[in-house]
Order: structure tokens, then C-alpha cells, then sequence
């Protein structure tokens, strides 16, 4: 797969959160762990998509802007993201709400980036 393949399918993974969302509602789910699996999903797909590229340096490249932005390879930790807004003043359901909403999104820059990328060299 192109790292624009790989990117086409983090995003699909990441725009099913919505609908996923609605499903925990429906089946009971406290917003917690709603924010918690939302995290998840995001999560486990930024990780699986770094190992399908073929480009060690590229893998580090984002690994790297991972370190600077939140002091960790793989992105920000659920506790980490809590945190923040607990520090920012929200109220606890904001920041569950938050946590969701966030999963929900993409970086615009690293779309950019391997949108117009083929196949790494």
C-alpha cells in the first residue's frame, strides 16, 4: 500500500467513530467509556497505520512530531488527554465530549502530506 492508501484508510477508520458513538449510546455506555473507546479506535489505527508503511524514516518523522507535541511516539494518552482539560478548567463531561470529538478529526498537515505522496521510495 502507498502511504496515501494508508492514510485513506486511517481516516475511513477514524470517520467511523461517529456512527460508533451512536451505537454506544444506544447500548448504554457512560460517556467515559465512550470518550475511552473513541480514544481506542484512533489510537490503535495511528499505530497500525505507522507499521504498514514502508518508509522507516517517515515512520520516525511522525513518531518524532508525536515526542514534541505530546512526550510520546504513538500520540497522546487518554490519562494525558484528560489531564489537559481537567488543567484547562472543563467540567468532566466536557471532557469526555471533547475526547470524542477529538478522536473524530485528522491533522490537516499530515493529510496534506501523504494525500499527494505515492508509494514511499
Amino acid at each position: 500500500m502507498t502511504n496515501s492508501e494508508i492514510r485513506a484508510w486511517y481516516r475511513e477508520r477514524v470517520a467511523e467513530i461517529p456512527k460508533l458513538n451512536q451505537q454506544w449510546i444506544a447500548q448504554g455506555a457512560g460517556l467515559e467509556e465512550r470518550a475511552l473507546r473513541a480514544w481506542r479506535i484512533r489510537h490503535d489505527a495511528r499505530v497500525q497505520a505507522r507499521s504498514t508503511m514502508e518508509n522507516p524514516a517517515e515512520i520516525e518523522d511522525l513518531r518524532e512530531r508525536d515526542r514534541r507535541l505530546y512526550g510520546n511516539p504513538d500520540g497522546p494518552t487518554f490519562d494525558q488527554l484528560v489531564q489537559e482539560s481537567h488543567q484547562r478548567g472543563r467540567r468532566p463531561d466536557e471532557v469526555y465530549e471533547r475526547i470524542i470529538s477529538g478522536s473524530q478529526t485528522t491533522n490537516r498537515e499530515v493529510n496534506k502530506l501523504f494525500d499527494r505522496k505515492g508509494p514511499s521510495p
